[in-house]
């Protein structure tokens, strides 16, 4: 009943005359409906995928529907919950241990091939207990990560902020000295010696690290972090390593952050910044790429955008139209918490505006 009500409902916004086109691609529709599109937790109560396509098709003009229907058929990247956990759960044993082992190798000149070894030596555990969790958005999953680790990270390693207070950097510190002495290592100035910075997802980098020319400074959450753990001596200045770990990332976002964080560590002589990326995202996904005349017609469209979405922060990516979504990355990419503003706006527009997205995003910032 479900699939016939909706064959109905897109073969009458669709203007199909019959319904023998419905088949050829309902099917598709609706086992991703059911994988994954009808658990984007920004949509209402009782609010499913299937309905919302057909509201959302309904705003295009007639001969503009096919189009905007290829769109959700070829083009759209659907991150899933699932998925992401599944990254989440991933990052400790797979790249976050391996770092660990590397250090461990290169420092003591062990084979990296003797992993039980490395794994034994006093300086692995040490190394662990040393390591700082800082999560850079509500993205960050830190509990999750911390419960994946199957308890090596511990209460007083990890937080879900980057932005430390006097009192909660000095909690830390005190209780990483505890932890130093109960296994027995010197804990009279205790400093950690790994940084692990976490997000979900990046896609141009400018709000990690950007170059204020007419400031002629640096902005961004990695500048104030590096900034900070100095000046609450987190972190021994001689000794320590800063990683940032993202989940998923466009090769734009990684450039962007390697090159910037490269010329602000260098010129503040911090240690440098190292940039890990569980799922990158290739160029080839961006519609300024892959997109063909008809659909890149369809973004350019005036009709289908509402420039009222535009405001400070939007404008911190170099552009004031949000049609091709945040510093023009054009992505078809949809994260099952919420839709970047990095993709295009006929993905991502907020349920209050017309015309809105098919996943409609709700902003960390409200200014409209």
């Amino acid at each position: 009943m479900r699939d016939q009500i909706a064959a109905r409902l897109l073969a009458k916004v669709m203007e199909w005359e019959d319904l023998e086109t419905v088949p050829q691609v309902l099917p598709t529709l609706q086992l991703l409906a059911d994988f994954k599109y009808d658990h984007y937790q920004q949509f209402g109560p009782g609010r499913r995928f299937i309905e919302s396509l057909a509201l959302w098709l309904h705003q295009f003009e007639p001969q503009d529907r096919q189009t905007a229907l290829k769109l959700v058929l070829d083009q759209l990247v659907f991150i899933s919950e699932a998925e992401l956990s599944h990254l989440v759960h991933t990052a400790y044993r797979d790249w976050i241990v391996q770092e660990r082992m590397r250090l461990v190798s290169e420092e003591h000149e062990i084979p990296s091939f003797r992993v039980q070894e490395i794994a034994l030596h006093p300086r692995f555990e040490q190394l662990r207990l040393t390591s700082l969790y800082l999560g850079l958005s509500d993205g960050a999953r830190t509990n999750e990560l911390r419960r994946a680790s199957d308890g090596d990270i511990g209460n007083e390693q990890i937080w879900q902020a980057y932005e430390l207070g006097d009192e909660k950097a000095g909690d830390m510190l005190k209780d990483l000295g505890t932890s130093l002495k109960t296994a027995g290592f010197a804990s009279d100035n205790p400093h950690f010696n790994l940084i692990w910075l976490l997000d979900d997802f990046s896609a141009s980098g400018n709000t990690y690290i950007r170059y204020d020319g007419a400031e002629r400074k640096f902005k961004g959450k990695l500048p104030k972090i590096y900034q900070r753990l100095h000046q609450r001596k987190m972190v021994d200045p001689s000794h320590y390593e800063v990683f940032l770990m993202l989940y998923t990332a466009t090769r734009q976002a990684i450039d962007h952050i390697e090159y910037w964080s490269e010329r602000f560590t260098t010129a503040n002589g911090f240690k440098p910044l190292q940039v890990r990326v569980l799922c990158p995202i290739e160029p080839e996904v961006s519609l300024t790429r892959s997109a063909g005349p008809e659909l890149k017609a369809l973004l350019a469209n005036p009709a289908y955008v509402n420039n009222a979405v535009v405001d400070k922060h939007f404008l911190i990516g170099g552009t004031d139209d949000a049609s091709l979504g945040f510093a023009g990355c054009a992505l078809p990419v949809v994260l099952g918490h919420n839709t970047p503003n990095n993709s295009v706006y006929l993905l991502w527009g907020p349920d209050q505006f017309e015309p809105h997205g098919l996943f409609p995003r709700v902003s960390r910032h409200r200014e409209f």
